[in-house]
Protein backbone atom coordinates (compact mmCIF):
# COMPACT_ATOMS: atom_id res chain seq x y z
CA UNK A 1 0.00 0.00 0.00
CA UNK A 2 0.92 3.38 -0.52
CA UNK A 3 2.12 5.89 2.68
CA UNK A 4 3.19 9.31 3.56
CA UNK A 5 5.85 8.91 6.35
CA UNK A 6 9.01 10.68 7.43
CA UNK A 7 12.35 8.92 8.57
CA UNK A 8 13.61 12.01 10.60
CA UNK A 9 11.77 14.96 12.15
CA UNK A 10 12.19 17.92 10.48
CA UNK A 11 10.64 19.86 7.89
CA UNK A 12 8.16 18.58 5.46
CA UNK A 13 10.55 18.37 2.86
CA UNK A 14 11.50 15.13 4.36
CA UNK A 15 8.07 13.66 3.56
CA UNK A 16 7.85 10.72 1.91
CA UNK A 17 5.47 8.67 -0.70
CA UNK A 18 6.15 4.89 0.16
CA UNK A 19 4.96 1.89 -1.18
CA UNK A 20 4.62 -0.21 2.57
CA UNK A 21 3.33 -4.14 3.67
CA UNK A 22 -0.71 -3.01 4.58
CA UNK A 23 -0.69 -3.83 8.38
CA UNK A 24 -3.24 -5.85 9.90
CA UNK A 25 -5.66 -5.02 12.99
CA UNK A 26 -4.43 -6.07 16.56
CA UNK A 27 -7.07 -6.73 19.09
CA UNK A 28 -9.54 -3.94 19.39
CA UNK A 29 -8.49 -2.20 16.19
CA UNK A 30 -10.25 -1.95 12.38
CA UNK A 31 -8.12 -1.82 9.34
CA UNK A 32 -10.02 1.05 7.15
CA UNK A 33 -9.67 1.84 3.92
CA UNK A 34 -8.93 5.50 3.49
CA UNK A 35 -10.78 8.09 1.51
CA UNK A 36 -9.46 10.76 2.59
CA UNK A 37 -7.80 12.44 5.36
CA UNK A 38 -7.71 15.97 6.70
CA UNK A 39 -4.57 18.02 7.81
CA UNK A 40 -4.23 18.87 11.27
CA UNK A 41 -1.47 21.65 13.08
CA UNK A 42 -0.31 18.44 15.27
CA UNK A 43 0.54 16.78 12.22
CA UNK A 44 3.50 18.87 11.37
CA UNK A 45 4.16 19.75 14.90
CA UNK A 46 5.27 16.21 15.81
CA UNK A 47 6.83 16.04 12.59
CA UNK A 48 8.98 19.13 13.35
CA UNK A 49 10.10 17.80 16.50
CA UNK A 50 7.44 19.24 19.09
CA UNK A 51 5.92 17.42 21.94
CA UNK A 52 8.36 14.53 21.81
CA UNK A 53 8.48 13.97 25.51
CA UNK A 54 4.81 12.62 24.36
CA UNK A 55 5.44 10.76 21.17
CA UNK A 56 5.95 7.37 21.48
CA UNK A 57 7.30 4.98 18.80
CA UNK A 58 10.11 5.38 17.05
CA UNK A 59 11.17 6.52 12.72
CA UNK A 60 9.66 5.89 10.71
CA UNK A 61 6.42 7.07 11.05
CA UNK A 62 3.43 8.11 8.95
CA UNK A 63 1.46 10.99 8.48
CA UNK A 64 -1.77 12.33 9.74
CA UNK A 65 -4.11 11.89 12.31
CA UNK A 66 -7.64 11.54 11.60
CA UNK A 67 -9.60 9.56 8.51
CA UNK A 68 -12.77 8.35 6.65
CA UNK A 69 -13.17 5.44 4.52
CA UNK A 70 -14.18 1.96 4.74
CA UNK A 71 -13.85 -0.60 7.36
CA UNK A 72 -11.64 -3.53 5.85
CA UNK A 73 -10.89 -6.02 8.19
CA UNK A 74 -11.60 -6.75 11.99
CA UNK A 75 -8.96 -7.49 14.73
CA UNK A 76 -9.66 -9.98 17.19
CA UNK A 77 -12.54 -9.14 19.52
CA UNK A 78 -13.96 -6.45 17.15
CA UNK A 79 -18.25 -6.03 17.34
CA UNK A 80 -20.57 -4.26 16.22
CA UNK A 81 -18.91 -2.73 12.88
CA UNK A 82 -19.38 -4.91 9.67
CA UNK A 83 -16.80 -4.86 6.80
CA UNK A 84 -17.31 -2.49 4.13
CA UNK A 85 -19.10 -0.03 6.80
CA UNK A 86 -18.37 4.00 6.16
CA UNK A 87 -16.54 5.64 9.17
CA UNK A 88 -14.70 8.46 10.43
CA UNK A 89 -12.20 8.90 13.41
CA UNK A 90 -8.78 9.58 14.28
CA UNK A 91 -5.33 7.48 15.66
CA UNK A 92 -3.64 8.38 18.59
CA UNK A 93 -0.63 10.82 16.83
CA UNK A 94 1.66 10.84 19.84
CA UNK A 95 1.31 6.85 19.94
CA UNK A 96 0.77 5.51 16.98
CA UNK A 97 3.56 5.36 14.03
CA UNK A 98 0.76 4.54 11.79
CA UNK A 99 -0.54 7.70 9.75
CA UNK A 100 -4.19 8.31 8.32
CA UNK A 101 -2.44 9.61 4.65
CA UNK A 102 -2.36 6.38 3.69
CA UNK A 103 -4.06 3.85 1.33
CA UNK A 104 -4.50 1.74 4.96
CA UNK A 105 -4.88 2.32 8.39
CA UNK A 106 -4.90 0.14 11.80
CA UNK A 107 -6.92 2.35 14.64
CA UNK A 108 -8.97 1.27 17.81
CA UNK A 109 -12.62 0.66 17.54
CA UNK A 110 -13.53 3.36 20.44
CA UNK A 111 -11.76 5.75 18.11
CA UNK A 112 -13.97 5.25 15.24
CA UNK A 113 -18.18 6.24 14.36
CA UNK A 114 -20.29 5.09 11.89
CA UNK A 115 -20.77 7.89 8.90
CA UNK A 116 -24.25 9.26 8.27
CA UNK A 117 -25.63 7.59 4.85
CA UNK A 118 -26.84 11.61 4.08
CA UNK A 119 -22.68 12.79 5.17
CA UNK A 120 -20.15 12.42 2.30
CA UNK A 121 -17.05 11.12 3.59
CA UNK A 122 -14.83 14.29 2.43
CA UNK A 123 -16.92 16.14 4.80
CA UNK A 124 -16.32 13.54 7.62
CA UNK A 125 -13.08 13.25 7.55
CA UNK A 126 -12.98 17.33 8.01
CA UNK A 127 -15.12 16.48 11.01
CA UNK A 128 -12.40 13.60 12.74
CA UNK A 129 -10.19 15.60 14.69
CA UNK A 130 -11.26 19.27 14.16
CA UNK A 131 -15.04 18.14 15.12
CA UNK A 132 -14.61 16.21 18.07
CA UNK A 133 -12.50 18.58 19.63
CA UNK A 134 -14.79 21.23 18.92
CA UNK A 135 -17.22 19.29 21.13
CA UNK A 136 -15.04 18.86 23.49
CA UNK A 137 -14.12 22.33 24.28
CA UNK A 138 -17.39 23.72 24.29
CA UNK A 139 -17.70 21.01 26.97
CA UNK A 140 -15.01 21.91 29.05
CA UNK A 141 -15.94 25.06 28.52
CA UNK A 142 -19.50 23.85 29.66
CA UNK A 143 -20.87 25.75 27.06
CA UNK A 144 -24.92 25.87 27.13
CA UNK A 145 -28.40 27.64 26.09
CA UNK A 146 -27.63 31.16 26.82
CA UNK A 147 -24.29 30.91 27.31
CA UNK A 148 -22.04 34.01 26.50
CA UNK A 149 -19.23 32.69 24.68
CA UNK A 150 -15.93 33.72 22.97
CA UNK A 151 -14.39 32.14 19.97
CA UNK A 152 -10.71 33.26 19.45
CA UNK A 153 -9.75 31.88 15.61
CA UNK A 154 -13.60 31.62 14.71
CA UNK A 155 -12.30 30.64 10.68
CA UNK A 156 -10.10 28.02 11.34
CA UNK A 157 -10.07 24.71 11.60
CA UNK A 158 -11.40 23.69 15.15
CA UNK A 159 -12.68 27.42 15.72
CA UNK A 160 -15.12 27.41 12.60
CA UNK A 161 -16.69 24.69 14.16
CA UNK A 162 -16.67 25.02 18.01
CA UNK A 163 -19.10 28.55 16.62
CA UNK A 164 -21.03 26.47 14.84
CA UNK A 165 -22.17 23.77 17.89
CA UNK A 166 -22.11 26.48 20.41
CA UNK A 167 -24.30 27.87 18.36
CA UNK A 168 -26.40 25.07 17.94
CA UNK A 169 -26.66 24.98 21.71
CA UNK A 170 -28.22 27.99 22.27
CA UNK A 171 -25.06 30.45 23.16
CA UNK A 172 -24.33 33.68 21.63
CA UNK A 173 -20.97 33.49 20.18
CA UNK A 174 -18.52 36.38 19.55
CA UNK A 175 -16.17 35.30 16.73
CA UNK A 176 -12.50 36.44 16.60
CA UNK A 177 -10.98 36.11 13.16
CA UNK A 178 -9.12 39.00 10.94
CA UNK A 179 -11.08 41.22 9.33
CA UNK A 180 -11.24 39.52 5.70
CA UNK A 181 -12.83 36.29 7.46
CA UNK A 182 -15.65 38.46 8.97
CA UNK A 183 -18.06 37.84 6.57
CA UNK A 184 -17.22 34.03 7.12
CA UNK A 185 -17.62 33.80 10.08
CA UNK A 186 -21.15 35.34 10.41
CA UNK A 187 -22.07 33.22 7.70
CA UNK A 188 -21.24 30.42 10.12
CA UNK A 189 -23.71 32.14 12.83
CA UNK A 190 -21.41 34.84 14.63
CA UNK A 191 -23.51 37.11 16.80
CA UNK A 192 -20.64 39.71 17.30
CA UNK A 193 -17.42 39.64 15.59
CA UNK A 194 -14.10 41.66 16.58
CA UNK A 195 -10.85 41.64 14.20
CA UNK A 196 -7.90 40.78 16.29
CA UNK A 197 -6.05 43.24 13.76
CA UNK A 198 -7.12 46.22 14.79
CA UNK A 199 -8.29 45.04 18.36
CA UNK A 200 -5.54 44.31 21.17
CA UNK A 201 -7.00 41.48 23.52
CA UNK A 202 -6.87 44.28 26.00
CA UNK A 203 -10.01 45.96 25.10
CA UNK A 204 -11.62 42.99 23.84
CA UNK A 205 -15.37 43.02 25.56
CA UNK A 206 -15.59 40.76 28.99
CA UNK A 207 -17.99 38.68 31.04
CA UNK A 208 -18.07 35.98 29.00
CA UNK A 209 -18.86 32.47 30.34
CA UNK A 210 -16.60 30.74 28.43
CA UNK A 211 -13.38 31.65 25.89
CA UNK A 212 -12.33 29.12 23.48
CA UNK A 213 -9.25 29.57 22.55
CA UNK A 214 -8.40 28.19 19.33
CA UNK A 215 -4.70 29.55 18.52
CA UNK A 216 -2.70 30.84 21.17
CA UNK A 217 -2.75 34.41 21.05
CA UNK A 218 -4.52 35.52 24.25
CA UNK A 219 -2.08 36.89 27.04
CA UNK A 220 -2.64 34.87 30.16
CA UNK A 221 -2.77 37.70 31.78
CA UNK A 222 -5.61 38.50 29.92
CA UNK A 223 -7.89 35.93 30.57
CA UNK A 224 -9.40 36.64 33.91
CA UNK A 225 -10.62 40.09 32.12
CA UNK A 226 -12.42 38.34 29.53
CA UNK A 227 -14.36 35.92 31.78
CA UNK A 228 -17.15 36.62 34.70
CA UNK A 229 -16.34 34.91 38.00
CA UNK A 230 -16.64 31.47 37.33
CA UNK A 231 -16.31 31.55 33.88
CA UNK A 232 -13.82 28.71 32.04
CA UNK A 233 -10.94 29.40 29.51
CA UNK A 234 -10.11 26.71 27.26
CA UNK A 235 -7.74 26.14 25.02
CA UNK A 236 -6.88 23.76 21.97
CA UNK A 237 -2.74 24.52 22.22
CA UNK A 238 -2.33 23.40 26.29
CA UNK A 239 1.50 24.75 27.46
CA UNK A 240 3.37 24.52 30.69
CA UNK A 241 1.25 26.38 32.69
CA UNK A 242 -1.95 24.16 31.82
CA UNK A 243 -0.38 21.11 33.42
CA UNK A 244 1.68 23.06 36.16
CA UNK A 245 -0.17 26.17 37.15
CA UNK A 246 -3.53 25.51 36.10
CA UNK A 247 -4.22 22.56 38.21
CA UNK A 248 -3.37 24.88 41.29
CA UNK A 249 -4.65 28.08 40.19
CA UNK A 250 -8.05 26.48 39.31
CA UNK A 251 -8.70 26.38 42.68
CA UNK A 252 -7.43 29.04 44.17
CA UNK A 253 -8.74 32.03 41.06
CA UNK A 254 -12.20 32.97 40.08
CA UNK A 255 -12.44 31.32 36.49
CA UNK A 256 -10.76 27.79 35.61
CA UNK A 257 -8.43 27.06 32.88
CA UNK A 258 -7.74 23.77 30.84
CA UNK A 259 -6.31 22.53 27.53
CA UNK A 260 -7.21 20.03 25.22
CA UNK A 261 -6.68 16.20 25.23
CA UNK A 262 -8.49 14.71 22.43
CA UNK A 263 -10.71 11.93 23.85
CA UNK A 264 -13.33 10.75 21.62
CA UNK A 265 -16.60 9.61 22.33
CA UNK A 266 -19.88 8.40 21.12
CA UNK A 267 -21.75 10.95 22.44
CA UNK A 268 -19.42 13.54 20.40
CA UNK A 269 -19.93 12.03 17.12
CA UNK A 270 -23.88 11.74 18.02
CA UNK A 271 -23.56 16.13 18.57
CA UNK A 272 -21.59 16.16 15.54
CA UNK A 273 -23.44 14.25 13.31
CA UNK A 274 -26.76 15.68 14.24
CA UNK A 275 -25.69 19.29 13.87
CA UNK A 276 -24.42 18.26 10.54
CA UNK A 277 -28.32 16.86 9.38
CA UNK A 278 -29.82 19.15 10.59
CA UNK A 279 -28.20 21.94 8.73
CA UNK A 280 -26.97 23.86 12.08
CA UNK A 281 -23.31 22.62 10.99
CA UNK A 282 -20.88 22.97 7.63
CA UNK A 283 -17.84 21.81 7.47
CA UNK A 284 -15.44 24.51 5.34
CA UNK A 285 -13.41 23.34 2.88
CA UNK A 286 -10.10 25.40 1.73
CA UNK A 287 -8.45 22.99 -0.47
CA UNK A 288 -8.43 19.13 -1.01
CA UNK A 289 -4.86 17.76 -2.46
CA UNK A 290 -4.39 14.49 -4.03
CA UNK A 291 -1.77 11.93 -1.80
CA UNK A 292 1.36 12.38 -3.95
CA UNK A 293 0.42 16.27 -2.94
CA UNK A 294 0.54 15.51 1.23
CA UNK A 295 3.86 17.39 1.75
CA UNK A 296 2.15 20.51 0.02
CA UNK A 297 -0.68 20.08 2.18
CA UNK A 298 1.29 20.32 5.50
CA UNK A 299 3.34 23.38 4.08
CA UNK A 300 0.09 24.89 3.29
CA UNK A 301 -1.15 24.14 7.19
CA UNK A 302 2.36 25.63 8.47
CA UNK A 303 1.88 28.89 6.15
CA UNK A 304 -0.99 29.73 9.13
CA UNK A 305 -4.66 31.61 8.42
CA UNK A 306 -6.08 28.39 6.62
CA UNK A 307 -9.81 29.07 6.32
CA UNK A 308 -11.86 25.82 7.30
CA UNK A 309 -10.05 22.60 6.71
CA UNK A 310 -7.28 20.97 4.28
CA UNK A 311 -8.22 17.70 2.90
CA UNK A 312 -6.11 14.68 1.65
CA UNK A 313 -7.78 12.31 -1.19
CA UNK A 314 -6.47 8.59 -1.44
CA UNK A 315 -8.33 8.63 -4.82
Amino acid sequence: MRAVRYHRRGPPAGLVLEQTPQPSPAPGEVLVRVRWASVNPVDWKILLGHFRFLVKGGLPRGAGSDFAGEVAALGPGVAGLVIGQRVYGCVDPFRSTFGTMADFVPAPMGSMFAVPQEMPLRDAAALACAGLSAVQICDQGQVLAGSRVLVNGASGGVGHLALQLARARGARVTAVASAGRREFVESLGADAFIDYRSTAPGSWPGDFDAVLDCVPSIPRGRHAGLLRPGGRFVTTVPGAATYLLDPIANRLGQIHRSGLMLMPSAAAAEELNSAYLSGRLRVAIEAEYPLTEARAALEHSMAGHVRGKLLVSTG
